[in-house]
């Protein structure tokens, strides 16, 4: 993995919403679901602002107590499950890295907490459920609650009735 470059998180397919301090991860392709606390939130949170690798393992060191070849591993390992999971995809030629990708907030040496390894929790008892789910079944010109008929799903139109009873 390249240390300068970035990583993004993979939109369309991968969704995601941060929830008292949780951050909750849909993949639309495969419905898996996903569940990042602490440090792994932390990363998360990076990834989506655009840090590079670098960036991230030099925020953990800033904002965590651990030994410096710690943190880089368990980033670096963290990281390629991301990847391997299909959550996060390299940054491409044609990306636009956000801009919010510089920010820095340096915490004080009393303020740092002890550095524990990011877990990414992956669950799939929903997975056929949320594969059945149309809603999924969208692109940038037709969303929710438009379905995409690609798959033969009878389009809706003001006309239709609302139930077939």
């Amino acid at each position: 993995m390249n240390k300068n470059g970035g990583i993004r998180i993979n939109i369309p397919k991968v969704v995601h919403e941060t929830i008292d301090g949780e951050t909750v991860i849909l993949n639309l392709d495969n419905g898996n679901y996903y569940s990042l606390i602490g440090t792994g939130a932390h990363i998360w949170d990076n990834v989506e602002k655009g840090a590079t690798i670098n960036d991230i393992i030099e925020r953990l060191h800033r904002d965590y107590e651990a030994g410096n070849e710690d943190i880089e591993k368990e980033v670096n390992k963290f990281l390629s499950e991301l990847m391997e999971e299909n959550l996060t995809v390299p940054y491409g030629s044609d990306d636009r890295i956000p801009s919010d990708h510089n920010q820095k907030e340096t915490l004080t040496k009393s303020n740092k907490t002890t550095f524990q390894t990011p877990v990414l929790n992956k669950y799939t008892d929903m997975q056929d459920l949320l594969l059945l789910d149309p809603i999924h079944d969208v692109d940038d010109n037709a969303g929710w609650p438009n379905i995409n008929d690609s798959k033969g799903w009878p389009k809706r139109t003001a006309d239709s009735p609302e139930d077939d009873k």
